[in-house]
Formats: C-alpha cells, structure tokens, sequence
C-alpha cells in the first residue's frame, strides 16, 4: 500500500477592519460632569450653576472658594440691635475704608466740559455727598466707585441725548428760516436783535435767546422781523435790513472789512463770502 502525501492549504484569511468614525459630539465639560453625578433635582435646578457654565476645575474651585469667604462673612452681620463699632468692625471686614478719604474718585475733565462750568461744582458735591452717604452704608471703594460712575454715566447719556435734540431742533429751525429769507437771512437777524437791544432787552438775555435757539424759531422769528421792519429807517435797527440802501452798503462794508483781513493774513476768501459780496453789489446796482 503506496502512502499518499497529504498537503494542506492554508488559506490566509484578511480581515479588514472597520472604519472608526468621528463623532462630533463635544466632550462633556467639568460642570456636566458634575451634574450628571448628582441624583437630587433640586440641586441640579440651582441657578448658580449657570455662573459655572464653561468653567474649568479650577475656575470652579475659585468660585466655591469666594462663597465660603463671603459665607463666612455673613456669619458675622450684626444683630439689629449692634453698635456702632460692631457695624463699624464688619463694614471693616467688607473693605470700607476708615474715612471717606479713602474714596478717591471725582468727576473727570470729560464731564466736566460736558455739563458746562455752572453746572461742574453741583456735581462735585454731589459726588462728596456720595461718599458720605457710601461710607454709612458700608461700601467698599470699588464698589462705591462703580456706583458714581453709573450715576455719571447716566446724567453723561441724559444729556448728550438732549443736546443732539437741540442741535437738530436748531438745525431744522435755521433751515427753515434761511429757506424763507434767502440772503436775507443774515440782515433779518441783526435787524431783530439791534431791535431788541434798542428796546431794552439787557446783553445777556439777548444772548441767552440766540445760543438757545430761541431767535430762531420760525414763528417768533417771522413775527420779530416783521416788528423789525417797521424801524428800517432807525439807524441803529434799518441798516441791518437787505431791504434799504443803507442796510446794503453797511453789509457791504462789514463784507470788505473782513475781506481785507483774509487779504492780510494771506488767507483764502471763502467761496461764500466772495458770493456774499458779489450779491450785496449786485442788489446795490439794481436799486440805483
């Protein structure tokens, strides 16, 4: 009997391995972390927690560390009936200074050009009165200063919102009136305040009512000029009018003047009082 060789094949099986798949799934923060941990609702419902959102474990750890030091803190408020220097002693503990020395804050040159030199010493003792009203209360100086300065802030807002207002008012008031007098605008608002001057209006309120816009209210103003009118052959009220020959010449003449002195600083005329002239020329040979 023939022996017969047996040869196994082997067959080498590949196995090919699966792709892993990114996940996009964020991993779960510190603060997740702890709360999924945590079995009590209620605690889990505490809205401190959205103060940790994002936080790192040691963010975290600071966090519970300020609460510890302000807990121990409120362990030691006064009873109503404490003293003085018990209220003193805590106040103390809280970062209030011995005196209002220790409030270093005041108004700045901002504010100050803001609210106008009248106005600047109102509220440099408001702000002393302030520091005596924070020092009773405890206040520490930082806090105490965040305070002025939202106060500051907001009176700051209140009237740079007023003052765009009344610049726009103005504005739309000059507007207005020029759209009405034409070149004569410039003569009818001298005429109006010579007339004013001329009747006894004292220098400061007639300068109150041209800053303030007052001179310039349409209505007013249209009635003020047409008072003014009646004096254009007053020699202090008419020469301000467009309308009469020497309202024209005196023009004319303060348009030279200030002519002569661009002339003389060798600077540009500009181009509107180049055209100022030419037109008060212009009226003049139409009226000889």
């Amino acid at each position: 009997m023939s022996e017969e060789e047996v040869v196994e094949t082997v067959e080498e099986v590949v196995t090919e391995e699966a792709p892993v798949e990114e996940s996009n799934e964020q991993p779960e923060s510190f603060v997740d972390s702890m709360l999924s941990q945590i079995e009590d609702e209620n605690i889990k419902d505490a809205g401190f927690w959205k103060n940790l959102e994002g936080k790192d474990a040691t963010e975290v750890g600071k966090y519970i560390k300020e609460l510890q030091s302000f807990a121990g803190k409120k362990g030691d408020i006064p009873k109503s009936d404490a003293s003085e220097e018990e209220w003193a002693e805590f106040y103390s503990k809280l970062g209030r200074p011995e005196s209002t020395d220790g409030y270093d804050f005041t108004i700045g040159d901002e504010f100050r050009e803001l609210v106008g030199k009248d106005s600047a010493s109102f509220f440099e003792n408001a702000v002393e009165g302030f520091k005596e009203q924070a020092h009773s209360m405890g206040a520490s100086p930082e806090k105490a200063e965040e305070l002025v300065d939202w106060y500051l802030g907001m009176v700051a807002k209140e009237i740079e919102e007023s003052n765009t207002a009344m610049k726009e008012a103005d504005e739309a008031m000059d507007k207005e009136l020029r759209g009405e007098w034409g070149d004569g605008y410039d003569g009818m608002m001298n005429g109006i305040t010579a007339m004013l001057k001329a009747n006894g209006m004292p220098e400061e309120n007639l300068q109150f009512a041209v800053e303030s816009g007052l001179l310039r209210d349409p209505a007013f103003a249209t009635t003020l000029a047409n008072i003014a009118a009646r004096f254009q052959d007053d020699p202090e009220i008419g020469h301000h009018q467009t309308n009469t020959m020497a309202g024209l010449k005196d023009q004319l003449f303060d348009i030279n003047q200030e002519i002569s002195e661009y002339l003389k600083t060798g600077t540009k005329i500009p181009d509107h009082i180049q055209q100022k002239r030419k037109d008060l020329m212009n009226k003049l040979g139409e009226n000889l």
